[in-house]
């Protein structure tokens, strides 16, 4: 008799849940082990056990609290993703009780790749890892704009044309447009390429520049006064 084919299941979304209050991060994690293509692989109550358990659990997408005893959200985010590879890498989402708090713009700053607000509907909670995780746009795009506008001034024209220098004149074409909040589909469009280009240019971007995200690429673009409207 042939051998019947056995069928693998598509690999889900892993997702760590850090929050200090153990009712809130159970519901996530029941939310995320509800769904069919994602799957909690553990909760954390501080900043120092997150690290710890991203580090034996690897998952792809972490949800930090900012706001926690011990080890904060800010440094617990900055700490896993300097101590990762860039393959190994989790990418962030943030947790605030604020949307237009300072502590949001330094988790940005920090690498974060989106922010939620912890009364989010499950859908926008849904939405955001799956965003974050496919890599190509932002979350919320209009408040994250906003948000980051609301940082920092402008560095000198020196350190502007110094961050440029770092890039090739296609890179700095794509790293403007992903500067705008532009999804990789819309610079495609906007290029006259190929998303799969476009997402070779955006990672070559953001290993040049030494950034962890697309937010925290949109963050530069700011500090450097780099943003074209």
């Amino acid at each position: 008799m042939p051998e019947q084919e056995v069928k693998s299941e598509p690999a889900r979304i892993r997702v760590l849940v850090v929050d200090d209050q153990p009712l809130f991060a159970s519901g996530i994690a029941m939310l995320i082990d509800a769904q069919d293509d994602m799957e909690c692989v553990g909760t954390a109550g501080d900043g120092t056990e997150a690290v710890a358990l991203a580090a034996a659990s690897h998952p792809e997408i972490v949800l930090m609290d900012l706001r926690m005893p011990g080890t904060n959200g800010i440094d617990a985010t900055r700490s896993l993703l300097a101590t990762a590879d860039a393959d190994g890498r989790p990418r962030v989402i943030v947790l605030t009780t604020l949307r237009r708090d300072d502590i949001v713009v330094q988790a940005l700053d920090a690498g974060a790749s989106a922010f939620l607000t912890k009364d989010a509907r499950p859908a926008q909670v849904l939405s955001s890892i799956r965003t974050v995780h496919a890599g190509d746009a932002i979350p919320d795009l209009a408040e994250t704009l906003e948000l980051v506008a609301q940082m920092g001034g402008p560095t000198s024209s020196s350190r502007r044309q110094a961050a440029l220098d770092a890039l090739s004149p296609r890179e700095r074409e794509i790293f403007l447009l992903v500067a705008r909040g532009l999804s990789n589909a819309e610079i495609a469009a906007a290029a006259y390429v190929s998303e799969a280009t476009v997402k070779t240019h955006v990672a070559a971007i953001l290993r040049k520049l030494d950034l962890r995200s697309r937010v925290q690429a949109v963050v530069f673009a700011h500090r450097h006064d780099l943003v074209i409207a």
